[in-house]
């Protein structure tokens, strides 16, 4: 931080007169007295157990994101249950999705609370502790230490949810997991964002290309992660607002979907548009290949993709990994508007991940938590 001086004439001066500064230090002790009194000790502990009974990471985004605990009120008093994981040296409030909003003395009560975003969970592999305190007190007592096992995710956050990985050079906003980018040219407009479209939360795509040259020929926006070759055929839900355009010689002119990039083989786009003609199938002379899936217009509809077969046909083998990239573009010897979204990627198999409190799975025993004497 750069400090900066002022003349002398213009800096002001902050002073107090000699007879306050008693005055001053014994108000503040009364301050901090009826601070102490009010709030209660802090050196005490919350007389509450903390027993454990899952979690679980329904967004698979490879963190906690939703957690299952018994509470005990053990004390004289009703207690306000607030909860907070601790795994990072700050500590996040979690809400809670059921369970009482005051539990009496003597009681024990289920409570099921879940991450507001995805800094607030900790990653598979990071143990950490879950608090309950007293709304009304700064005590609280604590879970055991909980470390989930790591997983490997075919793809991270299927669903796109949790929008809260802000790209620190863009300022662009991702999905847990993903990787957000722009690119556009001249006046036009490129845009991958959260939305919600006829009820459904999706991710929305969106060019407006206004045909003039741009820089590598195209506007375009997506979403991008690293991903573990899709040996199984994968569903992917999507709503299309955007007829497939393309030259005579099959070079696209709008494009929205998937794309699969191969450093060893080369592109595979896979689009969803309406055609008017059935599934499309052909190559570029590029090597670029292309899958357009007719959709409807305006709805939403579920598409089953087997690039595993895509490989085979086109006599491609298999990397380990590819760059999978959700999309929207148009190239810039057209006007277009290109509009798109997508719900979610389902792969065969895979379900909502639930871990439970037993040490088989990386999950600590569900036994009564110890408490702790300072917040």
């Amino acid at each position: 931080m750069s400090l900066v001086s002022f003349p002398a004439p213009a800096r002001a001066r902050i002073w107090a007169p000699r007879n306050l500064a008693v005055p001053l230090a014994l108000l503040a002790l009364v301050i901090l007295l009826l601070l102490v009194g009010r709030h209660g000790d802090a050196n005490a502990t919350l007389p509450a157990e903390v027993r454990l009974v899952s979690t679980s990471d329904p967004m698979n985004i490879g963190a906690a994101t939703a957690a299952t605990l018994v509470v005990r009120n053990n004390g004289d008093h009703a207690i306000r249950p607030r909860f907070s994981l601790s795994w990072l040296p700050y500590p996040y409030y979690w809400r809670v999705v059921s369970g009482p909003e005051t539990l009496p003395p003597g009681v024990s009560a289920t409570y099921a609370i879940e991450a507001p975003d995805s800094t607030a969970a900790p990653h598979d592999g990071e143990p950490f502790q879950i608090k309950v305190n007293d709304a009304t007190s700064i005590t609280y007592a604590v879970s055991e230490t909980i470390t989930r096992a790591r997983r490997d995710l075919a793809v991270a956050n299927p669903a796109l949810r949790f929008w809260t990985e802000r790209d620190p050079t863009t300022n662009l906003v991702a999905p847990a997991g993903w990787s957000v980018y722009a690119r556009t040219g001249g006046g036009d407009q490129a845009v991958a964002e959260e939305a919600d479209v006829f009820g459904v939360h999706a991710a929305r795509f969106h060019v407006v290309q206004d045909g003039q040259p741009d820089p590598g020929g195209w506007s375009h926006a997506g979403l991008t992660q690293e991903v573990a070759f899709p040996a199984r055929p994968f569903d992917i839900e999507v709503l299309s607002q955007t007829r497939y355009d393309a030259l005579p010689e099959g070079w696209p002119l709008t494009a929205f979907g998937i794309e699969i990039a191969d450093k060893a083989n080369g592109l595979v786009w896979l689009l969803f548009e309406p055609t008017g003609h059935g599934d499309l199938s052909y190559d570029l002379p590029s090597g670029h290949h292309i899958e357009v899936y007719d959709v409807p217009e305006s709805a939403w509809t579920r598409r089953t993709v087997d690039l595993a077969a895509i490989y085979e046909r086109l006599g491609w083998r298999p990397p380990k990994d590819v760059t999978l990239k959700l999309f929207a573009a148009a190239a810039s010897s057209k006007a277009a508007d290109v509009q798109g979204y997508v719900r979610e990627i389902s792969l065969p198999g895979e379900q909502h991940d639930g871990c439970r409190a037993t040490a088989a799975d990386g999950c600590p025993d569900a036994a009564t938590s110890s408490t702790q004497a300072t917040p």
